[in-house]
């Protein structure tokens, strides 16, 4: 006889059964078994939830509640700020099984089988604390994909498909899509084992579809007040939509698209100018927009001299050069930011020294280029575990290299051996970004 206290077939019943969760933690709730209880089990607390507060087989391989129809999901959040929360993490919801997405459709797909509709708890991550001991926060969150950016999310899965299908599930990336985006999810390391692909003979990593960390933010927090938005309600893709935004300005200079919009440079200083008058086009004057944010896509301004030439390397952040020895690539923040979808505006200097907006096109790096930047990566470990100097130089790779990006020469960091070094940073070479505009561009006005 089932002992369960809800009704497994009623989505309601559900719902109210979850909340005596909140405000509480696993241990608190239910009676856990003397084993469980004794390890502080650090685990996986979504499956904890599952088997000793729902009570479900823990070999269930389809909905965790079949007969509702519903997916449970378990995430944690981490404070933003008086009484708020954002997620910890970007929200991973089922494999990518290669070998059968590429025979599926969208309506009958496994990915919209298992999260078209989903009960997401929420719980307070603090570290070293047992996954039983985390309390639970937030009321519990019922997600229905045909109410939250359908039309994006099943465009997103096309693309993974797509790609998959051209035997290319090797060169998956996040940054191919907006928020449904195939995310690591292996071992990681040489030891990895791959899985293998249709139409290829190249086995691939393993990856998850997953619902980005910022995508989450917004769900948590809901819409930014004052924000703008691209879509509107349309039913068109969010780079057709970025292209309609932009388009009355392309090959208006500076000055002219700011007496147009009504946004004026603040003094000499202001040098993220060109930036913020990017995002209050893209916003239609507010200054920022929900489905940017929603997709985690880093707004790059790029300017050109006449001659096509980018005035500058494109900088990331300082890296740390004690904790890059005790990564892995794919833990590093270089790589974190190489798999993100990123959006050009480039803007190129004419004979009058004006600049006018040349172009505006959403990028991610190639497959190949990502391997570069990772040997490139992998050079930078080698030389700072040996503490030896220079750093990879843009002479050394085509696409990558690492310099000092302090506020001055005081700037620096602590070696192990108590040396210090300048604050040091990952950049993309400006010839590297140069022939990237210079492809966007031709693609666009073929000869």
């Amino acid at each position: 006889m089932s002992t369960k206290k809800y009704d497994d077939s009623s989505v309601e019943s559900i719902v109210s059964y979850s909340q005596s969760l909140i405000g509480n933690s696993l241990d608190e709730v239910v009676t856990l078994p003397h084993g469980v209880a004794n390890k502080k089990n650090k685990g996986n607390l979504g499956r904890l939830v599952e088997a000793h507060y729902f009570d479900l087989p823990a070999t269930n391989s389809g909905l965790d509640f079949p007969k509702a129809g519903l997916e449970l999901k378990v995430t944690g959040v981490l404070p933003n700020g008086k009484d708020a929360y954002k997620a910890k993490e970007r929200l991973v919801l089922t494999m990518i099984n290669y070998m059968e997405i590429d025979k599926e459709s969208w309506d009958e797909s496994k990915f919209l089988t298992k999260c078209r509709l989903m009960l997401i708890l929420f719980y307070l991550h603090e570290e070293g604390v047992s996954a039983i001991d985390l309390k639970f926060v937030l009321n519990p969150f019922l997600f229905r994909i045909e109410n939250h950016d359908l039309e994006i999310i099943k465009q997103d899965w096309g693309i993974i498909q797509n790609k998959v299908n051209a035997g290319k599930a090797h060169e998956l990336s996040e940054g191919d899509t907006f928020y449904l985006g195939a995310t690591r999810k292996g071992e990681g390391g040489e030891d990895e084992a791959l899985r293998p692909q249709p139409n290829s003979p190249i086995k691939a990593k393993s990856r998850a579809f997953a619902f980005k960390q910022k995508y989450m933010n917004l769900l948590i927090s809901g819409p930014v007040e004052e924000g703008g938005s691209l879509l509107g309600g349309s039913r068109i893709t969010i780079e057709a939509a970025t292209q309609r935004r932009f388009k009355p300005y392309i090959g208006q200079s500076v000055e002219k698209i700011s007496e147009s919009i009504g946004y004026f440079k603040s003094g000499p200083n202001h040098k993220a100018f060109l930036h913020d008058l990017s995002k209050r086009i893209l916003g239609n004057g507010a200054e920022s927009v929900s489905e940017l944010i929603k997709a985690d896509i880093e707004l790059k301004t790029i300017r050109l001299t006449k001659t096509g030439r980018p005035m500058e390397s494109m900088s990331f952040p300082a890296f740390s050069l004690l904790e890059i020895g005790e990564e892995d690539w794919e833990d590093s923040s270089f790589f974190e930011k190489l798999e993100k979808k990123f959006l050009f505006v480039v803007f190129q200097e004419g004979t009058d020294r004006e600049e006018r907006l040349l172009l505006v096109a959403y990028w991610n790096m190639p497959y190949e280029d990502r391997l570069e930047a990772q040997r490139v990566w992998e050079e930078t470990k080698r030389r700072v575990s040996l503490e030896q100097l220079p750093l990879p130089k843009a002479t050394e790779s085509r696409v990558a290299h690492v310099r000092p990006k302090g506020q001055n020469k005081l700037d620096t960091q602590l070696m192990p051996s108590g040396s210090n070094w300048g604050k040091q940073c990952f950049w993309l070479n400006s010839g590297y970004i140069g022939s990237v505009i210079k492809e966007i561009a031709e693609s666009r006005n073929p000869a």
